[in-house]
């Protein structure tokens, strides 16, 4: 098997840092002043609710400036504590936007094709019929700084999915390789982009079309996974797959071995 496919596979862990990205809320920016931010990154961590400040500093939001009042509700501008807080609810109450319930209609406000597939899913009519249903928080932590491993899924989902139990035991055991391939293949896509940028440009220019077919499928792969239907996820990820292929070959170098076959492949050289 070529070096480069071998890596991919060793080190799908990696994959979790390219599903992440920059969000934004339209109005806000990076520079905007926010008195939420320096009174509350003085505060002893302890003191924060639900989640600490270290959490939103290292995530997504803060790099997109996706302040605290976003979520939270409250007056960034206020140079008063109690001015500040003054429209600030607790979580626990019906009425804020992160009571557990209205999570995801709170973070579709920026994230809306997720929300769109996850309106489609049984997770989510259970949670506005009972409340049993996982909101966003349950895989991606209160700041979204995380997204399940394979690992980490079976132990999440045996909440409801497990013997004797309001959900079905085996769709929490397929989901683990799905998501595997979700990580993997975006592992694979991005060495195989790496590839291309040292490759004669006429090889990265027959690249270039496939890769961005990849990226498209896998974007759209890790969007329907949102529906937890497994099977949509799964091809989605095989056109990512073909497409990467395709790429590499592009770039000059022969296809990887069926994973069944004992045989490794012999290099070519571009």
């Amino acid at each position: 098997m070529p070096s480069v496919f071998r890596l991919a596979l060793c080190t799908t862990w990696l994959a979790s840092a390219s599903m992440a990205g920059a969000f934004t809320l339209p109005g806000l920016s990076a520079q905007q002043p926010s008195r939420c931010v320096t009174c509350h990154q003085t505060l002893p961590e302890a003191s924060q609710a639900g989640h600490g400040f270290s959490a939103w500093r290292g995530s997504g939001h803060a790099t997109a400036g996706v302040g605290c009042e976003a979520c939270h509700g409250g007056d960034p501008s206020a140079t008063d504590q109690t001015a500040a807080h003054r429209t600030v609810v607790r979580s626990s109450a019906r009425a804020s936007p992160l009571y557990y319930t209205r999570i995801p209609i709170t973070c579709g406000r920026c994230h809306a094709a997720q929300l769109a597939y996850f309106r489609s899913s049984v997770h989510f009519a259970r949670l506005e019929s009972d409340g049993r249903g996982p909101n966003c928080v349950t895989c991606h932590g209160a700041m979204a700084t995380s997204v399940l491993t394979p690992e980490q899924v079976l132990g999440t989902c045996s909440a409801c999915h497990v013997a004797g139990g309001s959900a079905p035991v085996d769709k929490a055991r397929e989901s683990a390789p799905v998501l595997f391939l979700v990580r993997s293949e975006a592992i694979l896509y991005h060495v195989v982009s790496s590839v291309a940028t040292r490759a004669p440009a006429a090889r990265a220019a027959r690249a270039r079309a496939s890769l961005a077919s990849a990226q498209r499928n896998l974007s759209a792969a890790a969007e329907v996974w949102h529906t937890f239907r497994l099977d949509s996820a799964s091809a989605r990820l095989a056109a990512a797959q073909t497409d990467v292929l395709s790429a590499w070959a592009a770039l000059g170098y022969a296809a990887p071995p069926p994973r069944t076959s004992a045989r490794p492949a012999t290099r070519q050289r571009p």
